[in-house]
């Protein structure tokens, strides 16, 4: 039987929930082990009946905690004096483990001892969650075909002992509960979340999933799941995932970084479908990441409402772009997120995933579900993630994206737009060189520096005297500039109709509106379409025809920092997309861009002074549909060629 252990044990409540406006209300206890916090979940996954000595499974997930709003005396007695005084709310709360037993763990009646030691160890080492103090009282659940209670003889018992267990007990469950951490209170038990700081501000909120959609508990710390608790059938079970806060969350205001917006949404009646599928194939969604506003174009200096994200590479403080910033500072910087959904309509994705060092993919066009995103462009909007590790990157890719319209052709040619890395600085060109020299030999697929204007001219697509970068100059400005702000447009005046005001809008936002009334007519943004559909027709039969992959320079030359001022004759250039950049190919293309981190280099830090190291990364631009075999095409080159297989968290991404 269980002992006193179960009576005696308290932990400290360091906060409860409040009505956070426009969000789900959730009741939650915030408990302390020493320098790591737990969030006690709402989520009631069993009841345990001491008398009977078995487990029941709970079929409603939703039931909340029942949190006492009174000091109990009994309670504070126990609680060390170090603590006394400092909060009025106490709550007796159980950490326990449980460890799920069937007729392929159980041998002759008999738990083995070998077998105790390497399932405790090995749920020690694969979980952040779990910890030594969940081992103090362990129960084992016996379900299934087990007829009789097994038994823990003497060398179970002293190789539990070794490992910290106090008390143990042996109970049926009806039905199969995941081993794992989990707190006991009241005879009901609950799962267990690790929350975690997110000290470069990635993060809008943590998130709590329950089968009726997502509740924001109240604190800045980010809670996840423990990753044992898992449906080995599902491809992308335990991983917890963030999403950028343009998509929605059932019962969750969606803000895409201005307050008026979230005030306006109000709680989301559903969750964005793509996000849904990522949830039927067993993905945890962990928190929603901060964005520019309304996804625009912004430096760090434009955000008002929130702050900008910092970049965790080299001193913290260089750019970290936008506008999917807080999904990639997310997946640079912390090891507990395994990906990061954004959006990529002119490089949210593309940049955001270079100048942090992570991998990135921006798919091809009408492959995303789009249902349940703010819009911003009709023609340029998709629904793109980071990774920090090729096979993750992979698997995500293989098993989210719908498979129609995919192309089974593999890459045939490399091509390299012809002095494409003479701008760069001369430690970039020879880091991106050597990437290429290595994709060269690594597959086999041989390799062609090409002249995109001598193509371009030889087309018959545009009049000869005029260059593509000249014909294309204003072409994607154009096009999201008119579309953002028909989408913006309408929001800042049902909001005047709604509130009977008007709301806040970033200063960068008000002057690409701006750019919009007084430059931009239907007659300008129809002769936008006009050339996107002519030069989407020439990349299709004129360079990536055959199956070419194209390798590109992703990111900036030198290295910018967020609090850097961009001249005003350069602004609209690198904000609002006139010109022609990298990113374009694959922007006007409709076509798939993957980014790769392929080294660093060392850089004089303009804050602290010291060499730190700053991010380099390339992307890879193939034909509609070949994201996966663009993808396999990264993953050969980076085995066979010997490089790292994925970045790491923090200052250095290698």
């Amino acid at each position: 039987m269980i002992t006193s252990a179960f009576a005696i044990v308290v932990l400290q409540i360091l906060a409860t929930t409040t009505i956070v406006s426009g969000a789900s209300v959730m009741h939650t206890s915030i408990l302390e082990y020493g320098d790591i916090k737990y969030l006690v979940s709402k989520n009631v996954v069993g009841t345990i009946n001491i008398d009977s000595t078995s487990i029941t499974r709970r079929s409603n997930s939703s039931s909340s905690l029942n949190i006492q709003t009174h000091e109990n005396p009994e309670i504070a007695s126990l609680v060390p004096s170090r603590h006394k005084g400092q909060h009025s709310v106490w709550e007796m709360a159980i950490p326990i483990t449980i460890i799920a037993l069937d007729l392929n763990t159980v041998s002759n009646n008999n738990i083995s001892s070998e077998w105790l030691k390497a399932t405790i160890t090995s749920m020690l080492s694969a979980d952040d969650v779990f910890g030594p103090f969940f081992l103090e009282t362990v129960l084992f659940g016996v379900f299934g075909k087990i007829q009789q209670s097994p038994t823990i003889f003497e060398d179970g018992v002293k190789v539990l002992g070794s490992l910290g267990v106090k008390d143990h007990s042996i109970l049926r469950v009806d039905d199969s509960i995941p081993s794992g951490p989990y707190f006991l209170q009241s005879g009901s038990i609950y799962q267990a979340m690790r929350l975690y700081p997110d000290p470069y501000g990635a993060f809008m909120y943590g998130v709590m999933q329950s089968e009726d959609g997502f509740a924001r508990p109240h604190t800045e710390l980010i809670p996840v799941p423990s990753r044992l608790y898992t449906n080995s059938s599902l491809p992308l079970s335990s991983k917890r995932i963030a999403v950028k806060d343009i998509i929605d969350l059932r019962n969750l205001p969606t803000s895409a970084s201005s307050k008026a917006y979230a005030q306006y949404h109000g709680s989301s009646k559903s969750t964005a479908e793509a996000i849904q599928h990522l949830i039927s194939l067993g993905a945890v969604i962990i928190g929603k990441t901060k964005t520019t506003q309304f996804a625009n174009g912004e430096t760090a200096r434009d955000w008002i409402d929130f702050q900008c994200p910092f970049n965790p590479r080299a001193d913290g403080y260089l750019d970290p772009a936008g506008s999917s910033t807080g999904s990639a500072v997310a997946v640079a910087g912390y090891d507990w997120v395994d990906f990061a959904v954004g959006t990529d309509s002119c490089g949210s994705i593309i940049w955001p995933a270079a100048l942090q060092g992570v991998f990135g993919l921006r798919p091809t066009l009408g492959v995303s579900e789009l249902e349940g995103v703010m819009p911003y462009s009709s023609v340029m909007d998709t629904m793109g993630f980071f990774a920090r590790d090729i096979q993750n990157f992979q698997l995500l890719q293989e098993v989210w994206y719908d498979k129609k319209g995919q192309r089974r052709q593999k890459p045939s040619r490399i091509i390299v737009p012809s002095g494409v890395l003479d701008s760069l600085p001369s430690d970039k060109q020879s880091v991106m060189a050597k990437f290429i020299e290595d994709a060269k030999i690594s597959t086999g697929i041989p390799l062609a520096e090409i002249d995109i204007n001598e193509l371009w001219k030889s087309s018959g697509l545009a009049p000869r005297d005029i260059s593509y970068t000249e014909y294309l100059h204003s072409t994607v400005a154009h096009i999201q500039i008119h579309e953002s702000y028909i989408n913006e447009n309408t929001f800042y005046n049902k909001y005047k109709q709604k509130f009977g005001r008007y709301p806040y809008i970033n200063p960068m936002v008000m002057h690409k509106w701006e750019i919009q009334r007084q430059n931009i007519s239907m007659g300008d943004y129809q002769e936008a379409l006009q050339r996107m559909a002519v030069f989407k027709g020439f990349l299709r039969s004129h360079v990536f025809n055959g199956g070419a992959v194209m390798m590109l320079p992703a990111g900036s030359g030198e290295a910018t920092y967020r609090d850097e001022l961009i001249a005003p004759e350069s602004i609209d250039v690198y904000l609002q997309s006139f010109g022609f950049d990298n990113t374009f190919y694959s922007i006007l293309g409709g076509l798939p861009s993957v980014v790769v981190p392929v080294g660093q280099r060392p850089i004089t830090s303009k804050v602290t002074k010291e060499t730190v190291w700053e991010p380099i990364s390339m992307m890879i631009v193939g034909q509609a549909g070949t994201e996966a075999q663009i993808i396999d095409f990264v993953r050969k080159v980076l085995t066979k060629s010997g490089r790292p297989m994925g970045v790491l968290v923090g200052e250095k991404a290698f």
